[in-house]
């Protein structure tokens, strides 16, 4: 990996790390700030994005080129990676955003305002984003269109079109040639990435989806939801008949949680599966099969540490987890041949709730973990692959990260 392999040889040296960036965002003040001296762990906090009190972090993605961030004010800043010299910014104005996913070159946001946006780089100017679509792609007037067009859906609502959110986009995620957002309007669209256009609605929960995760080798959709459940959805095979095969999910199994689920995540191989809870839980879920062959999940253990709710999880590497609190901290947890989890590192430094995570991980180097907080800030950390091996990892560090005023005139 290109990033992991700068940080682990330039930006672990503080007069290195401090002059490439510099070089690249000459625009930016920069000061010093020690790590909190409560982390616990052979982890570093590399570099802090520092925003302004009135901005609050919501959403993280990172592609090859950038790295993203939402904002409650409807912005997403971005910024060059892995150098992270000066970013742009665009959007803004159109409600929050909720939750950002890249695919290809485009960049999808999901907003509090119910729509989706789909945005890609300048070929001219690849810095610069442009707006390329909308999500549903017009608004229709009701009072235009016969009654007969209408389709009925819960709570006696009428939606016109299946692709119309009625409440904020809270969560999005990808796989399989589609794109599944998941709303508080309790309901899953299923939108073809060949055209953007919705194809599906599963509208089994009962409450808000918070969270969605797309097991790509068992074609299976999880969700996560504020009625404590985890729905499982199969994606069922495309008809052979059909010209323009649609696909089509089927709900296979409900799993109960003891509080909502605010957060999913998948092990690499999808035999495990995360959800992070109000209850201050990430309850472990393990996927086998029953004596009929069928697939069925079992709750395996519950990871407790964090003081308030859990608001986000990634997984990654060879049993790796790292949860995300509105008690201000970043937990990772690693997963034992025994199957046990245990937590192994504590970072804590954002003086707000942590509400999105991204992880770059390398086997041989490591991980980066981006953290995204409702504090404002981004805070760019290294962790271990394994955390035996640095016990001298203090060697190379300066005593606090580099800070990037990124709110600046």
């Amino acid at each position: 990996m290109g990033f992991l392999h700068l940080q682990k040889q330039e930006s672990l040296d503080s007069q290195t790390s401090r002059s490439s960036l510099e070089e690249t965002s000459t625009s930016y003040r920069y000061s010093k700030e020690r790590c909190a001296s409560n982390s616990q762990g052979a982890h570093k906090c590399l570099a802090i994005l520092h925003g302004q009190g009135d901005l609050n972090v919501t959403a993280l993605a990172l592609s090859r080129g950038f790295l993203y961030a939402g904002s409650d004010h409807g912005e997403i800043r971005a910024w060059g990676h892995p150098a992270m010299q000066e970013g742009t910014k665009f959007g803004g104005g159109e409600g929050a955003v909720k939750c950002l996913v890249v695919v290809g070159n485009k960049v999808i946001s999901a907003h509090q305002d119910h729509k989706i946006r789909v945005w890609r780089p300048s070929k001219s100017h690849p810095q610069e984003h442009r707006l390329v679509k909308i999500l549903p792609s017009k608004d229709l007037i009701p009072n235009l269109v016969p009654t007969k067009s209408f389709s009925p859906v819960r709570q006696q609502h009428q939606s016109l079109w299946n692709g119309d959110h009625r409440d904020s986009i809270s969560s999005l995620a990808v796989g399989n040639g589609v794109l599944y957002s998941g709303s508080w309007d309790k309901s899953i669209k299923v939108w073809r990435l060949s055209d953007f256009r919705c194809v599906e609605s599963l509208d089994e929960h009962m409450d808000a989806v918070n969270a969605l995760a797309v097991d790509k080798h068992n074609d299976l959709l999880y969700s996560g939801s504020g009625d404590t459940t985890i729905k499982v959805f199969q994606k069922l095979p495309d008809s052979p008949d059909d010209k323009h095969p649609l696909p089509r999910h089927a709900l296979v199994a409900t799993l109960n949680a003891k509080s909502p689920v605010n957060a999913l995540a998948l092990s690499a191989d999808g035999s495990f599966l995360y959800s992070g809870q109000s209850d201050r839980t990430v309850t472990v879920w393990k996927m086998g099969s029953n004596e009929d062959g069928k697939r069925e999940w079992s709750t395996v253990g519950f990871l407790r540490g964090h003081r308030l709710s859990v608001l986000c999880l990634r997984a990654f590497g060879n049993g790796l987890v790292v949860s995300g609190s509105a008690d201000k901290t970043i937990r990772v947890w690693r997963r034992g041949e025994d199957g046990a989890h245990s937590c192994v590192a504590v970072m804590a430094g954002h003086s707000g709730p942590v509400k999105s995570l991204w992880v770059l991980s390398d086997m041989a180097m490591g991980a980066m973990v981006y953290s995204g907080s409702m504090d404002g800030d981004v805070r760019i950390w290294w962790l271990p692959e394994d955390e035996r091996d640095c016990l001298s990892s203090d060697e190379g560090f300066s005593d606090g990260p580099v800070v990037l005023n990124w709110r600046s005139d």
